[in-house]
């Protein structure tokens, strides 16, 4: 059979605890990346240069606002970020209500809200570790994944969802944890949004379950002794502040406020063992001083090109972490 490469994405975040030797490295601000983007949703315009990072914190935060404030919002249509933030429903039920913790505060004029989980995803059997396998964008990076059929502990953790050629192909990995799955999907088509790219996976599940039913392609769909996955190693810990959030200003119908603070920190690591996610957000949003309003009361899979991660529950069309790859920065170096 004709030797195949295979390449994946990430999405993720979440917060973790690492196991045992794995530890996320220390907490770095997002301005020391320069070809990384973190962003509110999976709606979200996504760059074909620079990375992109997704979390569900920030939109589990901002919910914990609205609620709060329980009446209908008005947003300024100019307020592009805002509004996206505010329309998005890819948070909903892609985790159970205990697999994360929401809380929110009203200190006088100043509405807190703090959303956090985390994830530790262990494979059943470490799949192998590679070195100098892997050139991504001409960067030499540390990567992992599995060789042949010959180990079928291993193969049963690595499984083909769907395979075009060897630059459009979708991969699964499962951990040990049955209602979580991690997707990795390379693609040659051109997106605007995660959003776009998950409504793609869907649609190319779909195809990949016909074709291998189909006694014609449903090679596709299994090992020969020539076939490869190799996926690059993952772990950073970022922290930003979404500048084009802070300053953002909404109202009700008698009460106007301002965001002061929208702050997520994202942690993950993806490897030969699993993967581990955590994740952190905050946002407050104060009462304005305007005499408009009355005082409120507050209430071959080679990875070595572009390619999208994501995590999420199985039983979940969206995720909760999304990580779309267009460069090295955030990969381990050899």
């Amino acid at each position: 059979m004709k030797r195949q490469s295979i390449i994946l994405a990430i999405v993720l975040t979440t917060f973790a605890s690492c196991n045992n030797d794995r530890k996320f490295t220390e907490v770095r601000n997002l301005s020391e990346f320069e070809k990384t983007d973190f962003i509110p949703t999976i709606e979200h315009k996504i760059s074909s240069e620079r990375n992109s990072v997704y979390c569900v914190t920030l939109l589990y935060a901002w919910n914990e606002i609205r609620e709060i404030i329980n009446h209908p919002l008005e947003i300024p249509e100019e307020n592009y970020d805002l509004t996206l933030v505010n329309a998005s429903k890819s948070f909903i039920d892609v985790l159970k209500s205990n697999e994360y913790t929401v809380s929110g505060k009203v200190d006088d004029e100043l509405i807190t809200a703090r959303a956090e989980f985390s994830k530790s995803l262990p494979f059943e059997t470490k799949l192998k570790s590679f070195n100098d396998k892997l050139v991504f964008k001409g960067q030499s990076v540390a990567s992992f994944g599995v060789t042949g059929y010959s180990d079928y502990e291993k193969l049963k953790i690595v499984r083909i969802v769907y395979y075009k050629n060897d630059n459009n192909f979708i991969i699964k990995l499962l951990p040990k944890d049955k209602n979580h799955e991690i997707l990795l999907f390379k693609t040659e088509d051109t997106f605007n949004s995660m959003s776009e790219m998950v409504a793609e996976i869907e649609k190319l599940t779909k195809i990949g379950e016909t074709e291998k039913k189909n006694e014609k392609l449903s090679w596709k769909y299994y090992y020969a002794d020539e076939d490869e996955v190799v996926i690059p190693k993952f772990n950073f810990n970022i922290e930003t502040n979404y500048s084009t959030l802070e300053g953002s200003k909404f109202k009700t119908k008698k009460t106007g406020y301002q965001i002061e603070t929208a702050w997520q920190r994202t942690a993950f690591i993806l490897d030969e063992s699993g993967a581990e996610i955590e994740s952190e957000a905050v946002m407050e949003a104060c009462v304005e001083e305007e005499e408009d309003y009355e005082k409120p009361k507050p209430k071959k899979m080679i990875f070595d090109s572009s390619f999208l991660t994501l995590l999420k529950r199985t039983d979940s069309k969206k995720p909760y972490f999304g990580l779309w790859t267009t460069n090295s920065e955030l990969m381990i170096k050899e």
